[in-house]
């Protein structure tokens, strides 16, 4: 999903990348440490680990390599990173993290592994291009997506930090997050409606009929929906459904928000106290994905209304 091609090869942004992904997780950067016998630059950041005792500092050494923009052989071999116990040792540190667009070799595994097994460091961690990813695709991380990564960041459309905290959308059947599921199928949840139907006379002693909502849910689609939906049919429900990946577009969210209000208010969607309530809840959470994130600026005026009561 993300293009770490958008990062100059000369690996100088690559490792102010780093210094701002690590920074962004909880890591304390210590320094930008000299250039070592390898000729690459090494960050020395730190971060306090809780024991059955108390908390201790420990300092890692990071060793930042960019390679995505090679044509061939890309991987992080043990060649690439020499005397990593003698740069760990010579920079006082705990441990050992590799920060890479690619992927380490097995080699260089092997070699970290064997550091760690006979206790010369007292460990490692490898940030290839996936698990950076991983990161950057989730809550919280849009403005270094943004920074970074500006065509990517257009083509993801990331998760953004509307609210103070992250509201999951949790499949009601698996409990899986179907907001960060979109990442892996675009088209894997819904949110399902069941009602019941109604009829009553109008004003003018006409029939007409609208629909009890008493329940709202968002699962998976297929497996999970299905034994959801089954239960829902044995107690003579019924159900309407709309896909979450279509929803996530901004146009057709818009459109379908307006569609639930206009049902309110002509009285043709009636919703119990609790479907309601669900309602809400999955506006406010898919609009997580349809919205962007708010500066500091709109925060502050935001928090102002808020306490203002409008």
């Amino acid at each position: 999903m993300i293009d770490f091609k958008e990062i100059d090869s000369n690996g100088e942004i690559w490792e102010l990348f780093a210094r701002d992904f690590l920074k962004e997780i909880g890591f304390y950067i210590e320094s930008s440490v000299d250039r070592g016998p390898d000729g690459k630059k090494d960050l020395i950041v730190s971060e306090h680990l809780k024991g059955n005792l108390g908390n201790y500092k420990f300092s890692w050494l990071v060793s930042c390599k960019h390679f995505a923009n090679r044509k061939s052989s890309n991987s992080v071999k043990e060649e690439d990173e020499p005397n990593i116990l003698e740069r760990v040792k010579d920079f006082k540190c705990d441990g050992f993290i590799g920060f890479y667009s690619t992927v380490p070799s097995s080699g260089l595994n092997t070699r970290l592994n064997s550091l760690k097994n006979n206790g010369d460091i007292k460990d490692y961690r490898v940030f290839d291009y996936k698990s950076i990813e991983n990161y950057l695709i989730t809550i919280g991380y849009t403005e270094l997506l943004m920074r970074y990564f500006p065509k990517s960041y257009r083509t993801i459309k990331p998760l953004h930090q509307v609210f103070n905290k992250y509201l999951s959308l949790e499949c009601k059947h698996c409990h899986k997050d179907l907001l960060k599921r979109i990442y892996e199928y675009e088209y894997t949840g819904l949110i399902a409606f069941v009602y019941d139907y109604k009829k009553t006379e109008n004003e003018k002693g006409e029939e007409i009929s609208y629909e009890i909502i008493d329940d709202v849910y968002w699962a998976c689609k297929d497996g999970c929906d299905a034994r959801i939906d089954y239960v829902k049919h044995t107690l003579n429900k019924d159900t309407a459904w709309e896909d979450i990946g279509d929803l996530v577009m901004p146009a057709h969210f818009v459109k379908w928000v307006l569609s639930v209000m206009n049902g309110i208010e002509n009285g043709t969607s009636k919703y119990t106290p609790d479907a309601y309530k669900k309602l809400k809840y999955f506006i406010m959470a898919i609009s997580q994905k349809v919205m962007r994130e708010m500066t500091e600026k709109e925060r502050e005026r935001f928090k102002t209304l808020m306490e203002l009561g409008l």
